[in-house]
């Protein structure tokens, strides 16, 4: 019997929650699908009075009861955004789980007893300032979490055609894990895919040294032909073996500021890439290119570990 993949999704009725819950009809994720959704009632953080004044029998009646009115109220939000989501999926395993606490440290600590394949999530929170690129929750999460994340977005296009896929990729270990992890979901026929690399760090490829390394006319060297093939061939052969068609897109500069600029001109559903790049100085928890793409970008992005 094939396992069921494991989605926990956090959930606390913010716009970009529901959001989250319409992105995964374009997640590509399989009919085999078991998922939690879980909200968090964040209260534990409580005013208390001044020390020397402890509290009486009724203040901690009253706080006893503030703390389970919060924990019903996130168990009802939790169990509202699982009926939406058996309604659009009734092939899935869907149920709802409540907890108390810090909301991101309860979604790390349930996905990681869960032993979940993926988190999804909202790009900001109730609380979350709207200038605020990401929100504190999905951020910490989308860093400290050991499974793939899915930090998603709102579609600004209103049609039902086919998701369009980005893929970025680098030569490292990490952008070949994104891309079996691609290969292997369920896309709906007509899903266009575009594997895209940019290169801003030429330290981080053996091929070209920093004595040797000119900015002008680079695109046209050697070294710089056999990095592209080595780079997208592999990726390319994934895709095709899983029967899926890609494009291809090159360029040199910022790797951030292309893949966001391209995800947007292409009008991309969802970027996927790995959690660090080969680069020599971003090896330190989340690298700082999928770092800023997942923090920036106007589709979903998935980081996948």
């Amino acid at each position: 019997m094939t396992e069921k993949y494991k989605v926990l999704v956090g959930y606390d009725g913010s716009e970009c929650a529901d959001a989250a819950i319409d992105d995964l009809t374009r997640a590509g994720l399989p009919d085999e699908t078991e998922l939690i959704v879980l909200s968090v009632s964040d209260v534990w953080e409580l005013p208390v009075g001044p020390a020397p004044i402890p509290p009486t029998p009724q203040d901690l009646e009253a706080v006893d009861q503030y703390l389970a009115e919060a924990l019903n109220d996130a168990r009802l939000l939790a169990e509202e955004a699982a009926g939406r989501i058996r309604t659009a999926f009734p092939s899935w395993a869907v149920t709802s789980e409540a907890r108390s606490g810090a909301a991101a440290w309860e979604i790390i600590e349930c996905s990681d007893e869960w032993k979940a394949n993926l988190i999804v999530m909202g790009s900001h929170g109730r609380s979350a300032i709207a200038r605020v690129v990401l929100g504190s929750v999905s951020q910490k999460v989308l860093h400290e979490a050991l499974c793939p994340v899915r930090i998603a977005r709102k579609r600004t296009a209103n049609d039902d055609s086919p998701p369009r896929i980005l893929i970025a990729v680098d030569g490292s270990e990490f952008a070949e894990t994104a891309v079996k992890a691609v290969a292997c979901r369920n896309w709906p026929t007509g899903t266009e895919f575009r594997l895209i690399t940019a290169d801003d760090d030429p330290g981080s490829r053996p091929e070209v040294s920093l004595i040797d390394y000119v900015q002008e006319g680079r695109e046209d060297s050697d070294d710089a032909k056999a990095w592209i093939k080595r780079v997208l061939e592999t990726p390319e052969q994934i895709l095709k073996d899983a029967g899926l068609r890609s494009s291809q897109f090159v360029r040199w500069g910022d790797a951030r500021l292309i893949i966001l600029t391209e995800a947007d001109m292409w009008k991309a559903d969802s970027i996927f890439m790995g959690a660090r790049g080969i680069g020599r100085f971003r090896r330190f928890l989340l690298g700082s290119v999928s770092s800023a793409v997942a923090a920036k970008a106007k589709c979903s992005v998935e980081i996948i570990r």
